[in-house]
């Protein structure tokens, strides 16, 4: 029997971006199915729509209907939607391998799903995240993982606009933590670790498994072969603008669909650390970073 890698990707109501990523990702599976690899390895799409009323579900169901589309009632939200398509995953495809987490506001190579798959099979001891490039500079590496102090939070990016031409076929790096955008699970991390914690991080949540994932002996790594080409203008918009308000300044800080969120970051520090001091010291390190990165960007709108 085959063994079934699932793409899993939360959607909610803006069908024209969930069009074109949906289209990426159907023609890196075309790809996929024409190797070799293919001859054990079969890779399914699970859609987790989250209440859209703009047609996406009728869309992919009638554009693509060897997609799986799994509806909610708008209360999901990232994590939730995830969860769901987890649990939908692990109970109705046998020998599930692993799951990919993806987003539809991203452009693939059409090689990316046999590349991460390919790097999945060569660690299999690892969750696999994709380092991710910009289309007007697809030769340099934007995200290709990082460092953080466990003790202080302070974050070195690695090969951060390094060329990618650099770093040979295969080359994985290891990360403190993974980013949910192409993030290889496998199935068996699930059922020692369980679903990502949807109470405690409601949007934002794919760093919690990883983290969770490697206190208990998985390797974080992160490959420069499957790469994901971001569109930072469809980020959330406050967590990309360079110059901010007082009124903007306290919603970054306040709202959960930002990175710099308290919860997140009292949350983020608590699946980080190990023990009670260690968070005590990181969570205050890792609040100073936050802090100052949103007080550098208020500063910016009134000296210019």
């Amino acid at each position: 029997m085959k063994s079934v890698v699932s793409i899993i990707i939360p959607v909610y109501n803006r069908l024209e971006i969930t069009k074109k990523g949906l289209n990426y990702i159907n023609n890196s599976i075309n790809h996929f199915e024409s190797s070799t690899m293919s001859d054990n390895t079969t890779v399914k799409v699970v859609v987790v729509d989250d209440g859209s009323t703009d047609g996406t579900s009728e869309w992919i169901q009638e554009n693509l209907p060897e997609f799986t589309v799994l509806n909610g009632d708008g209360s999901l939200w990232w994590t939730g939607a995830v969860n769901k398509g987890i649990q939908y995953c692990m109970e109705n495809f046998e020998n599930l391998a692993g799951v990919v987490l993806q987003n539809d506001d991203v452009i693939l190579d059409e090689t990316w799903i046999f590349d991460l798959i390919q790097a999945a099979a060569n660690n299999p001891i690892a969750l696999v995240g994709c380092a991710t490039s910009i289309q007007e500079e697809k030769h340099l590496i934007y995200y290709g993982g990082r460092k953080l102090n466990p003790w202080f939070a302070k974050e070195t990016k690695l090969n951060f606009k390094a060329s990618r031409s650099q770093f040979e076929k295969g080359y994985v790096t290891p990360s403190f933590d993974l980013y949910g955008r192409g993030l290889y699970i496998p199935t068996e991390v699930f059922k020692k670790v369980g679903l990502f914690d949807q109470n405690s991080f409601k949007h934002r949540g794919d760093m919690d498994i990883p983290l969770r994932a490697k206190k208990a002996g998985y390797k974080l790594l992160v490959s420069y072969d499957a790469v994901v080409y971001e569109m930072p203008q469809l980020t959330y918009g406050l967590d990309v603008k360079k110059k901010i308000t007082i009124r903007e300044a306290y919603k970054l800080m306040t709202d959960f669909r930002s990175s710099n969120n308290l919860r997140f970051i009292y949350k983020y520090s608590k699946a980080a650390t190990q023990n009670e001091l260690q968070f005590f010291v990181f969570f205050l390190g890792n609040l100073f970073y936050n802090v100052r990165g949103v007080s550098w960007r208020l500063l910016r709108n009134y000296i210019g």
